[in-house]
């Protein structure tokens, strides 16, 4: 009971956090990039990257966060995950807005079937189609736990200020990355995202300290 109740504050807590805005997120209106537009869309690329080391992502409005749990509930809701390999035969094949089809796994009905970097794109196209920027949104990648080891796991990342909210085919709940990062190895987008891995990864070397201290026979180093 005591376990439960622990957990319930747990996801209290991790709801009220998601809904406070990011502390150095400046408010006003998103400037949109210059150049192609198409150039925003898909995954990362050399444009993509260019326009995050210089644009300002100003806080995210009402509208915006409602559209945002809209489309990732509803995009969730849409495809069922199914890897690339079970469905097409191949190691890797992205797709936007998985087509209804029969996957070369036996005995499957025909649906939309897609693995997580096509919910991600998904949920990228189908915001833009709503108003959002394509280049305010981004195809993030994640090293993650996975019966007892890890996987690269995609999903869609919004950034507001220096922090990014997740929009994961897990759940339909937004995440801050920061709140991610015990179990999510981030293999993220640079250059913005540099100073949050120096600070994650020097977080963990001390807690790693910290922990070999307490550690039983651990003790005061020998004296010279």
């Amino acid at each position: 009971m005591k376990a439960f109740a622990i957990s319930c504050l747990a996801a209290v807590a991790s709801l009220v956090a998601c809904r406070l805005p990011s502390a150095d997120a400046p408010a006003g209106t998103y400037i949109q990039p210059k150049g192609r537009t198409a150039d925003y869309r898909g995954l990362v690329n050399a444009a993509q990257v260019d326009h995050l080391g210089k644009a300002t992502f100003p806080r995210l409005t009402r509208e915006e966060w409602r559209l945002l749990r809209r489309v990732n509930s509803a995009v969730n809701r849409d495809i069922r995950y199914l890897s690339d390999r079970a469905n097409y035969g191949v190691f890797d094949r992205p797709v936007t807005e998985p087509p209804v089809r029969h996957p070369l796994v036996a005995g499957m009905r025909p649906a939309r079937y897609g693995d997580c970097e096509d919910y991600a794109l998904t949920k990228k196209h189908r915001l833009e189609q709503s108003g959002f920027s394509a280049s305010r949104t981004f195809v993030a990648l994640a090293d993650v736990p996975q019966d007892g080891g890890r996987t690269r796991h995609s999903v869609l990342a919004v950034p507001e200020g220096n922090e990014w909210w997740v929009l994961n085919n897990w759940g339909n709940g937004i995440e801050r990355a920061s709140s991610l990062e015990r179990w999510w190895e981030w293999v993220f987008i640079r250059p913005r995202y540099d100073s949050y891995l120096l600070a994650m990864q020097t977080r963990r070397i001390a807690e790693e300290n910290t922990e070999a201290a307490r550690a039983p026979g651990a003790g005061a180093p020998a004296k010279r």
